[in-house]
């Protein structure tokens, strides 16, 4: 069983910014998944999320910001054989883009892991549309 922790970030305010990154430290929720008797280990019990927003060429001339990236930062160091995943959610809890990052080598803490939102729903992306971030934090396989 692979353990799978999911953060969820509530309520990130990103209408209205220019193209740079948000750079809010945001406090994780962190979800407490079991299977039968036991608990999953969580992987991490929080981290920092900052975002890159890219701006594009849109219709008719005009630009569109977009969250090209997601940055994360944890404070314990996250396995080799991971996958991270950041998922940007609409104001229904819809996925409306996502990317993920899977670890070749192990995350020491305190390292930057940049996970591009490469989704082909990119431009579903755009600042105005995103309401909420989930981070997900998928272990390394056991056994």
């Amino acid at each position: 069983m692979k353990p799978i922790i999911i953060l969820a970030v509530m309520a990130i305010a990103v209408t209205g910014l220019g193209v740079g990154s948000l750079g809010n430290v945001i406090t994780l929720d962190v979800q407490s998944l079991g299977v039968g008797d036991a608990d999953l280990v969580s992987p991490i019990t929080n981290a920092d999320i900052k975002f890159n927003i890219a701006k594009i060429q849109g219709n008719q001339g005009n630009f569109k910001n977009v969250i090209s990236d997601c940055f994360i930062t944890s404070e314990q160091n996250i396995d080799a054989m991971s996958h991270v995943f950041c998922k940007l959610t609409d104001e229904n809890g819809n996925v409306v883009a996502e990317g993920v990052t899977w670890l070749s080598s192990t995350l020491n803490a305190g390292s930057i892991l940049t996970i591009p939102i490469d989704d082909p729903n990119f431009l579903q992306s755009q600042v105005q549309n995103i309401h909420d971030v989930v981070l997900v934090v998928q272990g390394p396989p056991k056994g």
